[in-house]
C-alpha cells in the first residue's frame, strides 16, 4: 500500500472525487477538490493517482511575462513576474505551501537561465504581500551568490528585487 502524504494527487474509491492532500491525520485524508471543497476520507477509501508536481501545469511561462531585448541593456533588465497566476492558469485549489513552491521553482529557472545567458541583471516580481515569497528568493539568492536590492520602487513598488550579478 502506497503511503498517502501531503501533496499527492488522489481519488476516492467508488466515487468520482479527486483532489490535492492537505493533511494526513489518524488514518484519515483530508485533501482540496479542483472545485475548492475540503473532503475527508478514511485512508482505505483513498488511492493516490499523482503527486502536486505531476498535476500541476509547470509549463515554462510564456515569453510575453518577460520584457523581451535582444542585447542586456542595463537600463531595461528582463522582468520576470511571479506573481501564481502568471505561471499557474489553475491555481484556486492549491494550497499555499504548492503556489510558494512553483513559485520558487520558477526563481531558480530564471537565475539559471540567467546566468547561462550572461545578464548581469534581472528584475523579479513577487508583490507585496506578507514577505513571505521576498524572503525565500532572497535566501535562493544568497545561495546562488547573487546580489539584490530592491527595484525601483516607482515602477514596481514594494514589490520587486532587482538582481545583480
Amino acid at each position: 500500500m502506497t503511503k498517502i502524504k501531503v501533496g499527492d494527487r488522489v481519488s476516492v474509491i467508488d466515487d468520482n472525487l479527486e483532489g490535492i492532500v492537505e493533511n494526513v491525520e489518524n488514518q484519515t485524508v483530508f485533501f482540496t477538490t479542483d472545485e475548492g471543497f475540503t473532503m475527508q476520507f478514511p485512508v482505505e477509501k483513498v488511492v493516490v493517482i499523482g503527486n502536486i508536481l505531476d498535476t500541476v501545469n509547470l509549463r515554462k511561462p510564456k515569453e510575453k511575462f518577460v520584457k523581451k531585448t535582444e542585447k542586456q541593456d542595463s537600463k531595461n533588465p528582463p522582468v520576470f513576474d511571479l506573481h501564481i497566476e502568471k505561471l499557474q492558469v489553475k491555481h484556486h485549489h492549491l494550497s499555499s505551501a504548492q503556489k510558494l513552491e512553483i513559485q520558487l521553482n520558477e526563481v531558480k529557472r530564471i537565475i539559471h537561465r540567467m546566468k547561462r545567458k550572461h545578464y548581469k541583471e534581472f528584475i523579479l516580481i513577487h508583490g507585496e504581500g506578507k514577505g513571505v515569497l521576498r524572503k525565500e528568493i532572497e535566501k535562493i539568492l544568497r545561495q546562488n551568490g547573487l546580489k539584490y536590492t530592491d527595484a525601483a520602487y516607482h515602477e514596481y513598488g514594494n514589490g520587486g528585487i532587482l538582481v545583480i550579478k
